[in-house]
């Protein structure tokens, strides 16, 4: 049953992963990327670690860990915003809830934010709409942001590959790793993972990709499409 997510306007995204799930082969392992579930409005991004998820995200986290697919062997990871944490838990309760296997792990330990107070004179003015987060991602493909403020964002993408491949090389079992982040993280992946450019209507909350790596290459899942893409040259495979 999946009654908060579809009765919210931002849930079709998770309910297309969900029925992607059905595709997955159950011989390859599995990762997820997706952004953090529901949370208000962020007027002054300088606090914006501090808000954290709406009770009515909670539930639709864990109702998208109540129909994720038997079988397979669930790890979380999550940045550290509270709000990350929330979802990534929410979700495994509701895996677990349904007997399933998971673990929260943790702390992902990726930042894209090198200097945090530089951070916020740089972004100063913006608050943190689909719109401003549009803007940012764009700037900081393209080059545009202060490397010293700022991881590079393929850099970012370098570093987020070599912690999945590593974190699928030391489980056990049927792995599906999930990981919760933030909008412009699953966006900069999708772009330097795949080649995928950022959707028109921006992300959703809990909207992300599925992606399985194989021999030759890849095959992700995203909203309504399934692609299989070769693995980057940069990508230690």
């Amino acid at each position: 049953m999946t009654q908060v997510l579809g009765s919210v306007d931002w849930g079709r995204a998770a309910l297309e992963l969900l029925g992607h799930c059905r595709a997955l082969d159950d011989e390859k392992p599995t990762v997820m990327h997706i952004r953090h579930t529901e949370r208000p409005v962020i007027d002054d991004i300088s606090n914006g670690r501090a808000v954290l998820s709406t009770p009515l995200g909670k539930e639709a986290a864990y109702e998208l860990g109540m129909n994720l697919p038997a079988g397979w062997d669930y790890r979380f990871y999550h940045t550290y915003y509270e709000r990350t944490q929330e979802t990534a838990e929410r979700i495994h309760e509701g895996i677990v809830a349904r007997g399933g296997a998971s673990e929260v792990v943790g702390d992902m330990k990726l930042r894209t934010i090198l200097d945090q107070e530089e951070y916020f004179r740089y972004q100063s003015g913006y608050s943190d709409t689909d719109h401003s987060a549009a803007d940012f991602m764009e700037r900081w493909t393209s080059g545009q942001t202060p490397p010293q403020i700022i991881l590079p964002s393929v850099e970012f993408a370098k570093r987020a590959a070599e912690t999945a491949m590593e974190n699928l090389a030391s489980a056990g079992g049927k792995p599906f790793h999930v990981y919760v982040s933030h909008d412009v993280w699953v966006a900069a992946l999708m772009f330097h993972w795949f080649g995928v450019p950022p959707h028109e209507d921006w992300y959703t909350f809990l909207d992300g990709f599925i992606v399985q790596p194989g021999d030759e290459g890849m095959t992700v899942y995203y909203r309504d499409k399934e692609r299989t893409v070769g693995f980057p040259e940069w990508w230690d495979d």
